[in-house]
């Protein structure tokens, strides 16, 4: 999954404020508007997470210019400036994540190149100071996420969670693993695999491997925590699917397994439901992530881009929703948010606020295969006849290429399973939450190599929100302005990675040559384009 060789591409230092012309809504509401700024001295090979702390504090990560991992912290959303840095990085990868607690305690976390596994921090001082959790640092790991739950009954501090997937030795056996801490993320306990056999999702995760988890999150209620992964199948069952898949993995399935919060460190405890499934269909749910959201009645939705063909072709795609309303037991018809056609569209994220109202943030393709980074917003999501209102957050041209250039599939016919090793691609996450009244905040990058390379923050600053309330802060009307001219970026070198030390069970001789090919890979994995 992913574009590790970016740890170390150029950025443009500047910063500028743009906004989109929102388009107009289908049903009363107020379509939102969006200011979106250039964070100063951030990267555009990077793949930035946010999240809203309390008092409606954005904390966002990205990589700054070297490559390392860099915190921003805005009041607002529209003023950002950078934190202390975390220590302890040697090379820092683009896969980073950031999630805030009750109490006010902040965690981020960076995959690095040093030993490849998770260095993560915490700060209870908003990020003047960085103290490195403990429990994160295993071996063959892969793109983490954190999940913040309700508090733990014997500490009384939150419940944090780590989602990760095995990368080299998953050619053997791949599994999504979740690491419990119970002491608001300053130890994690081992990690515990969420998917059992003989259960279709464990098989499934054993068709291809380099296919990572798309999320994990937590109903703040019930403490109940679900996690979404894609898988590939096949109409005949098993692993029949054709080609060969490695290392690029375009799902048709989408699981969502789920736990109590007492259970989730008990292997077996976590139950399976398959949420979207187009095995039988050959279509695509997964370019490279199908994540998922809980609103604040317990409702669970899921977000997926779905292809017009099969792989290798992801050009044209729509963005999907399927949601329950009944914990997992049955799932909707799928909502379509954008239709099929024309360029496409990729990379989905979701956020919900109160029961029914959704927002979502991706990527659209336009003419000369130029792609912009757009939102929608659903607010009578489990009605019969939902309305979606689009905006486009701004008109900084985020990539360049087709939908399956972009998706790491260069090649076609029985030569596609060389995707994995022979092609580059984008970055595969942004970043997407609400603060305390439901407005919506989005990070993306724009492509390394582009005039606009750099990471952005949208926040959005009039329209209806995904919760009432009042946010304690004035709205800020949007401004037009147009990007600023910057001479094309060197493109950065490639460097190695992208795989981690293989896991106990592998023969040395075959996990050693997993290993030596998904290194391999890494070096075309993070595309650079002028």
């Amino acid at each position: 999954m992913r574009r590790l060789a970016a740890a170390l591409a150029l950025v443009v230092p500047a910063a500028v404020a743009l906004a989109a012309s929102p388009a107009p809504a289908a049903t009363a509401a107020k379509a939102p508007a969006f200011r979106t700024t250039l964070l100063a001295g951030s990267s555009g090979s990077s793949e930035p997470r946010v999240t809203v702390a309390p008092k409606d504090v954005r904390f966002l990560t990205t990589n700054a210019k070297n490559g390392d991992e860099s915190i921003y912290r805005s009041t607002d959303g529209l003023t950002w400036t950078t934190t202390a840095k975390p220590g302890n990085q040697t090379l820092a990868t683009t896969d980073v994540d950031v999630v805030s607690m009750p109490d006010g305690r902040v965690l981020t976390s960076e995959l690095d190149y040093a030993g490849i596994n998770f260095i993560t921090h915490y700060s209870d001082d908003q990020g003047k100071t960085w103290v490195q959790s403990q429990g994160t640092t295993y071996a063959d790991t892969d793109r983490q996420w954190f999940a913040v739950g309700p508090k733990d009954a014997a500490t009384g501090k939150p419940r944090v969670y780590m989602l990760f997937h095995n990368l080299a030795s998953g050619l053997l056996q791949h599994n999504m693993f979740v690491a419990t801490s119970t002491d608001g993320g300053a130890t994690f306990g081992p990690p515990i695999p969420v998917a059992t056999p003989p259960q279709q999702d464990y098989l499934d995760l054993q068709c291809a491997d380099s296919g990572g988890p798309s999320n994990i999150f937590v109903n703040q209620k019930t403490g109940q925590v679900y996690v979404v992964f894609g898988t590939r199948s096949s109409p005949v069952g098993g692993c029949a699917a054709q080609p060969v898949e490695i290392n690029v993995v375009a799902a048709n399935r989408v699981w969502v397994v789920t736990a109590q919060a007492k259970d989730t460190a008990t292997p077996g405890a976590w139950t399976p439901s398959l949420a979207v499934d187009d095995t039988a269909a050959g279509k695509i749910t997964g370019m490279q992530l199908a994540p998922g959201a809980v609103d604040d009645a317990g409702n669970v939705y899921v977000a997926y881009p779905e292809s017009v063909h099969d792989y290798p072709d992801y050009n044209g795609a729509a963005i999907k929703v399927v949601h329950s309303t009944d914990n997992l037991k049955t799932w909707s018809k799928p909502l379509t948010v954008e239709a099929p056609g024309g360029v496409g569209h990729i990379l989905p994220h979701i956020v919900a606020g109160e029961a029914g109202k959704i927002g979502l943030a991706y990527y659209t393709g336009a003419a000369g295969n130029l792609w912009y980074s757009d939102t929608a917003q659903v607010l009578d999501a489990l009605s019969s006849a939902p309305h979606v209102t689009h905006t486009r957050l701004s008109d900084v041209v985020v990539e360049k290429g087709t939908a399956s250039e972009l998706m790491g599939a260069c090649m076609q016919g029985q030569q596609a399973t060389l995707n994995g090793f022979a092609c580059g691609r984008s970055t595969d996450v942004n970043g997407i939450a609400a603060d305390s009244c439901g407005n919506l905040i989005v990070t993306f990058p724009a492509q390394a190599g582009l005039a606009t390379d750099a990471t952005y923050a949208s926040q959005q600053t009039s329209g209806t929100r995904l919760r009432g309330g009042v946010c304690g802060r004035a709205v800020v009307p949007p401004t037009v302005i147009k990007p600023v001219a910057q001479p094309p970026v060197a493109q950065p070198p490639a460097s190695g990675g992208g795989g981690t030390l293989p896991t106990t069970g592998a023969p040395a001789g075959l996990a050693a040559l997993a290993l030596l090919l998904l290194l391999s890979a890494a070096a075309v994995r993070r595309r650079t384009r002028s």
